[in-house]
């Protein structure tokens, strides 16, 4: 799978910036613009020369980019943000390796090489190389987080995960697996870190950017992928939105959040049910990163942010079901198929206009309802029920 995954993120690497030149440093565009715009004493939330989209971080953020705009060059900008990238998934892919020896697991050579070449060019991996994304910060900080908590430095890990929340927001739901475990102190370092640096906001750029945050960028963040006119085939949102206005179209984007809530709040209970013993709480952690990602409407290249612990559960998990499962749903994950992937093959010369024709009306009926990587991540969530499932059974038989 590994093998697979990586042989598609190499192929990834050269076709999707020559078949998006839009996108190369699509992300690191807007970083610059938007720190260029804070350094000037300028309004950094509006339309921006230079950027192709508007800043959607908390006001604090953007002094981190403070480093691009300096440089003068927004080349020179993804420049620095691609090595800082590539330093980013270097470090996750060391961890990761260390991270699966130390839990028992004897590696050799070629797991390794597989190991770290999933981590630095998988697929969601080099698309946000290729956009200048902070996704491979998000996911070390995630991934160290998790292994903090495991040696008990709650304090390290709180720190860590309440970074990457601040960042995103979305990720502040891994503290339901943080109250799972019970770790307080971790709850209580990720709470004072993000709260702490969206407030230091304000003193420096005034109330009204944090209000204008609040109102405007999380409103409008919010409102995304809630498919008016019927879910979109071509859009490339992965997310529970698309089965539900698919299944109730016509439903108001108020309530898209609360009812892809009471969905998915089975599946948050489900995977956290065990977390007794190591495999079974990166399980947990894997599951709550998994449902949090399809709450919201992310794109399949957020899916770095699962590395840690997808790549260590390929190992952990014990031969059966749930390891079939979880097999075949990160395959699936490895190699995400979008319809524009399926139109580039129905293009393929010899294939007969009708055959070609037939083919696109079936796949933009089955992409209305749901993209392949949501269906790889089911799978891996199943597999993460089902191992939640069997280790409480077994756990009530050894308590009785």
């Amino acid at each position: 799978m590994l093998a697979i995954g990586l042989l598609a993120g190499l192929v990834n690497a050269v076709l999707f910036p020559i078949s998006h030149p839009e996108q190369v440093g699509f992300a690191t565009d807007v970083y610059y613009a938007a720190a260029r715009a804070a350094l000037a004493g300028n309004e950094f939330y509006a339309a921006l020369p230079g950027a192709s989209s508007g800043f959607r971080y908390p006001p604090i953020v953007v002094a981190g980019f403070y480093p691009h705009a300096l440089l003068g060059d927004p080349a020179l900008a993804l420049a620095l943000q691609t090595i800082l990238n590539l330093a980013t998934v270097g470090a996750l892919a060391t961890l990761l390796v260390r991270f699966t020896e130390r839990a028992g697991i004897t590696l050799d050579r070629v797991d390794r090489l597989l190991i770290a070449g999933y981590a630095v060019a998988s697929v969601p991996v080099t698309t946000n190389l290729v956009m200048g994304q902070v996704n491979p910060q998000l996911a070390l900080a995630i991934a160290g987080g998790a292994v903090w908590l495991e040696r008990d430095r709650q304090e390290r890990a709180g720190v860590a995960f309440g970074l990457a929340a601040l960042v995103k927001l979305f990720p502040a739901l891994v503290g339901a697996w943080l109250l799972r475990r019970r770790a307080w102190r971790a709850i209580a370092a990720a709470t004072a870190t993000g709260v702490g640096l969206l407030v230091l906001g304000v003193p420096l750029f005034g109330p009204g950017t944090l209000e204008t945050y609040v109102t405007e960028v999380v409103a409008g963040e919010a409102s995304v992928a809630s498919f008016p006119d019927g879910p979109d085939p071509t859009a490339p949102y992965v997310t529970v939105r698309r089965q539900i206005t698919f299944l109730a179209p016509g439903l108001s984007s108020d309530w898209l959040f609360a009812v892809s809530t009471a969905l998915l709040l089975p599946v948050f209970a489900g995977v956290n049910r065990v977390v007794g013993d190591p495999t079974s709480r990166l399980v947990a952690l894997l599951g709550t990163l998994l449902a949090t990602l399809i709450l919201f409407p992310l794109e399949p290249f957020y899916l770095v942010l699962a590395l840690f612990p997808l790549v260590p559960l390929l190992y952990l998990l014990d031969p059966g079901t749930p390891r079939r499962l979880f097999l075949a749903g990160a395959l699936v994950l490895s190699v995400p198929t979008t319809y524009e992937t399926v139109q580039s093959l129905l293009s393929t010369p010899g294939i007969p206009a009708s055959v070609g024709s037939a083919v696109d009306a079936f796949v933009r009926g089955v992409f209305s309802f749901v993209l392949p990587p949501m269906v790889g991540v089911w799978l891996v969530l199943a597999a993460c029920l089902l191992h939640q499932h069997r280790a409480a059974v077994v756990a009530d038989d050894t308590s009785s």
